[in-house]
């Protein structure tokens, strides 16, 4: 139910009606009403409000994409939908849709939305590295701060059922408002691009040590081992393609800086998608290139990234590199069992479904990809999250068949994922909204940090060039984190 509050008496006064309100139709309707207001505010550089959002509360996030001049910032929870069903993209849809019924919205600008993600494969235990990620966490802030290029908005969320106090619901908003809007940093000097920072990224490109395999971390010579059984269950037909992840585990003498983590990947990558999700000491960040899906007025939009190349140290190099990848037989098949899967799980929930017939290069600071972009149109009565449950895993992540690759990953990869190749995003009140794939990521505890990289393993993989490319693919974290040197485990 949207409101058009026109008396702007002050803030106080406008969520005291708006709570009020929300008790009364919580005691009607016998469950509770989600109230969200929404005002604009002075522009503020969205890693500045992530990182002061810290001393209010230990739940935050970000999301941003520097190209687009996009970001949301969550502050901590008003309410968090975490379903543990079978289906859990579906219970989550379900949840979202219950939550806006009946609700109070006021304001103009953005509306609430939800900021989180899943874990990759919720049938495989957890370890206790991943607490506070549970198989899906999607979170509606009490404050979510939204940038489009200059224009900024704050919007304050609480879910009021009938035996809260509207009052203090009330007056809990207007303090969360007003702690915000008063520590929050001011804004650098206006600038033509605000979303172009100084660069802080390291450009050491010398090979990369062996780190420390550190707890359920697998060592590199059994890395090796696990890529040559995959190509051999590849090649006897067991699997079209299975993708298996590693991980580096490195601690330091003192805490990383996340501020400078982030600023680093908004830098080097702003083509990507920069995401930072917040649980306590706990944080999962990176910079992904790759879109699982995109839901806006244009329709569907899905990016097929599979087959990778590191960038060369000179232009006729880069090029040459990047030729070599569109020759690639091997990888020219990865990507056309990519797109193929892509296609075939649109086909449920959409139509006027297109691809290009041939891939192109996606060049990224240090590596190139093979890149099909798949557009289509959603029918009616599908959700976004119809489309998250029937892409992910895609086969760039998970392989092919679907069942058969997560069944070997969970048998033979050795390593819990947690929300690593899983999806991170958020959706709206009106059902836009986009999730990535968490890739070049890091789970990060103070002085603590977890790298994750894959590889797709066809039956003619090398395991001493996986384990390069998945070298390649470790850069952008280990640059972000400052770690140019480490020793040998």
């Amino acid at each position: 139910m949207a409101l058009s509050v026109t008396d702007r008496t002050g803030l106080a006064q406008v969520l005291g009606a708006l709570t009020a309100q929300a008790s009364r139709l919580a005691a009607a309707r016998g469950a509770p009403v989600l109230v969200s207001h929404r005002e604009r505010v002075p522009w503020v550089d969205p890693i500045d409000a992530f990182s002061w959002a810290a001393e209010l509360a230990d739940d935050r996030g970000l999301w941003l994409r520097p190209d687009e001049g996009m970001a949301l910032v969550s502050v901590d929870v008003a309410h968090a939908i975490e379903p543990d069903a079978p289906d859990r993209f579906a219970a989550a849809a379900a949840a979202w849709r219950d939550l806006l019924a009946g609700a109070l919205l006021s304001g103009d600008g953005p509306g609430p939305a939800l900021l989180g993600g899943f874990a990759f494969d919720p049938a495989r235990p957890a370890t206790p590295r991943w607490r506070g990620f549970p198989a899906a966490r999607l979170v509606l802030p009490r404050l979510m701060l939204s940038l489009h290029g200059r224009d900024a908005w704050l919007t304050v969320n609480a879910v009021v059922g009938q035996d809260d106090d509207p009052a203090a619901a009330a007056r809990q908003m207007v303090e969360t408002w007003r702690a915000f809007m008063a520590g929050c940093p001011a804004p650098p000097a206006p600038r033509s691009q605000p979303w172009e920072r100084g660069n802080g990224t390291t450009t050491n490109r010398s090979p990369l040590p062996e780190l420390g395999a550190g707890p359920g971390v697998r060592a590199a010579p059994d890395w090796h081992a696990a890529v040559a059984a995959a190509a051999a269950a590849v090649r006897r037909g067991e699997l079209e393609k299975v993708v298996l992840a590693r991980a580096l585990h490195v601690e330091e003498p003192a805490p990383f800086d996340l501020d400078a983590a982030l600023r680093r990947l908004r830098d080097a990558y702003p083509t990507c998608y920069v995401f930072a999700i917040a649980r306590g000491e706990r944080v999962f960040l990176g910079a992904t290139p790759e879109r699982l899906v995109r839901l806006d007025e244009q329709g569907v939009r899905v990016a097929s990234l599979a087959g990778s190349i590191r960038r060369g140290a000179t232009p006729a190099e880069d090029r040459a590199l990047g030729a070599a990848l569109l020759a690639s037989a091997k990888d020219r098949a990865e990507h056309a069992v990519v797109v193929r899967a892509i296609l075939a799980a649109l086909a449920e929930h959409c139509v006027d479904i297109q691809a290009p017939a041939e891939p192109t290069l996606l060049t990224v600071r240090n590596v190139h990809h093979l890149y099909t972009p798949v557009t289509a149109r959603l029918r009616d009565g599908a959700t976004l999250f119809d489309l998250v449950g029937r892409l992910h895993p895609t086969p760039a992540v998970g392989g092919m068949p679907r069942a058969a690759a997560l069944r070997y990953i969970r048998e033979h990869e050795g390593l819990d994922r947690g929300w690593y190749a899983a999806p991170v995003g958020w959706v709206d009140a009106a059902g836009h909204g986009e999730f990535a794939v968490a890739l070049r990521s890091a789970l990060v505890a103070g002085a603590e940090a977890t790298l994750f990289a894959g590889c797709g393993i066809m039956g003619d993989s090398d395991p001493e060039r996986e384990y390069a490319e998945s070298a390649v693919k470790l850069r952008p974290m280990l640059a972000a984190l400052g770690i140019e040197e480490a020793g040998t485990a």
